[in-house]
């Protein structure tokens, strides 16, 4: 992991853009297995921060090429380091209204449809399934699709 300057990682407020590639976001610390980013490092072996540091965390189609275990613990990352009341905001391809996206690109290990939300959130769908998973409980603000892309933002349950 490397970390080329520390004077960012003290900011109050902490923003960090998730798998950011090229799109490097002001105000936040940008993370990604590749550079150029303020962070190198792969999120799918955890994320250089202490527990409850961050009031934000997002991911612009990051989680759709994650595996299983790898997607289950990225979202308890962002669970562990996500202040209570913080946001975890994230799009991913919507796999029902746009399959050729979705499942069109070869680098996609996951799909997202409606349901997809409530294995995470306050549901019974999550009361049977997605804490027998090992999610940590979510709760869901605002989940919106403009029938390519779903835009989530969820918070920590703490």
């Amino acid at each position: 992991m490397k970390i080329p300057n520390l004077g960012f990682l003290k900011m109050a407020n902490k923003k960090i853009n998730l798998g950011c590639g090229s799109k490097h976001k002001k105000g936040y610390i940008n993370i990604d297995f590749r550079p150029p980013a303020d962070i190198v490092a792969d999120v799918t072996k955890g994320l250089p921060f202490t527990e409850s540091e961050a009031e934000l965390v997002e991911a612009d189609n990051l989680l759709e090429h994650l595996d299983n275990d790898e997607f289950l613990f990225v979202m308890n990352e962002v669970w562990r380091v996500l202040k209570p009341g913080g946001v975890f905001w994230f799009k991913v391809p919507d796999a029902l209204h746009w399959p050729d996206g979705a499942f069109g690109d070869p680098t996609h290990k996951r799909f997202f449809v409606p349901r997809s939300f409530k294995y995470l959130t306050e549901t019974n769908v999550y009361d049977d399934y997605g804490s027998a998973y090992g999610f940590k409980p979510w709760k869901l603000i605002k989940l919106d699709t403009d029938a390519r892309f779903f835009t989530c933002e969820l918070s920590p349950k703490k």
